[in-house]
């Protein structure tokens, strides 16, 4: 026979001990803020248990969420201010009282109203959760982590990215402007937004842009005259998309000088097209019979198109004074959103999956 060790002896004789004396009293433990422990009877009667969990689950269900955090102003320099959309906002009240106030450094920044920068303002926005840090120069109108995902509107002013700050592997932000979108992983994108014109610049990383307008050719900061109609060539993806990489740069603008309520019709037209488009591809993925080699890869360049098209609408419309063609197109977008993204109306605020 093996020999034991004594102190594994007196660890045996222990152990045992400790069991004999919770089988002769168990009574004595105790819990400290625990649930209850059912009885035996309750344990067998599936009702009682059913009823138990249903209890439980009311419970928690009755707690109210917790409110989203807000992206928050790390850096301030000159003047920005909040300035509500249409003088209200969905934070009600509570938000009214804010507009007009001027942002601090540190503070929180609503996602749902616009913010004027003044002449040579310039502000940095941080995300919650991603840490990704996004800044607008002044002068111009802005908004920063629409509907509190990495989304920024550009109406005018300039948009500047900061690499290596928060990214996330297959995460973008989306920069919405009246002309067009630009998305991007990791890059160092600048974008500026004046008056009948959107000047996209990509100095390293990669970018895509998009837009319904006419673009000018691709061309890189240190022209090569036999490599830029290649180039643009090349970059102009079958999805509408144009590939920004390296050391690039291209310029949306118009193509018909148009006023802002036709300007926005026609974004809205372009939104609703793309939606159903979009809504048709899920439809045929959805079908028992689908290739989805073929239809899959289709319905997710739909929904980045009509996400785009319906982003450039939303900004559009939301810088319209209000009228019943502004509530008109709103309806319009919200209807068009449950099309390319069911179930996840959002009423013109840009949100997105």
């Amino acid at each position: 026979m093996p020999r034991i060790s004594v102190p594994l002896l007196r660890l045996a004789a222990l152990f045992g001990a400790a069991s004999v004396a919770f089988a002769c009293h168990p009574s004595t433990t105790t819990t400290t803020d625990a649930a209850p422990v059912p009885s035996a009877s309750a344990a067998a009667d599936p009702s009682a248990s059913a009823s138990a969990v249903a209890s439980v689950a009311a419970s928690a269900s009755a707690r109210p969420a917790p409110p989203p955090q807000r992206c928050r102003a790390i850096s301030v320099a000159g003047t920005s201010t909040l300035t509500a959309i249409l003088g209200t906002t969905s934070a009600g009240a509570a938000l009214d009282a804010g507009i007009g106030a001027t942002v601090a450094e540190s503070a929180d920044l609503p996602d749902d109203v616009w913010i004027d920068l003044q002449k040579d303002a310039k502000l940095t926005a941080k995300h919650p959760h991603s840490t990704r840090e996004t800044t607008f120069i002044g002068p111009g109108r802005v908004r920063s982590c629409v509907a509190h995902a990495e989304e920024a509107w550009v109406a005018s002013g300039t948009f500047e990215s900061a690499p290596s700050s928060g990214e996330r592997p297959g995460a973008e932000e989306w920069v919405v402007t009246p002309l067009g979108v630009v998305r991007y992983a990791s890059s160092r994108v600048e974008i500026a937004v004046t008056a009948g014109k959107t000047e996209v610049k990509v100095t390293s990383g990669v970018a895509f842009a998009w837009s319904d307008e006419h673009a000018s050719a691709l061309t890189p900061s240190t022209p090569k005259a036999k490599e830029g109609a290649k180039d643009a060539k090349e970059a102009a993806l079958p999805d509408g998309w144009t590939r920004l990489e390296g050391t690039r740069s291209v310029t949306f603008t118009p193509k018909s000088p148009a006023k802002p309520e036709e300007s926005a019709k026609a974004a809205v037209d372009r939104c609703t097209l793309a939606a159903r488009g979009s809504m048709a591809l899920a439809t045929a993925v959805a079908s028992p019979d689908a290739s989805l080699a073929q239809v899959a890869p289709r319905h997710v360049i739909a929904r980045h198109v009509a996400r785009a098209a319906c982003d450039v609408a939303q900004l559009r419309v939301a810088l319209l004074p209000a009228s019943s063609a502004r509530d008109a197109f709103t309806t319009a977008l919200k209807e068009a959103d449950g099309e390319w993204r069911p179930g996840r109306p959002h009423g013109g605020r840009g949100r997105h999956p």
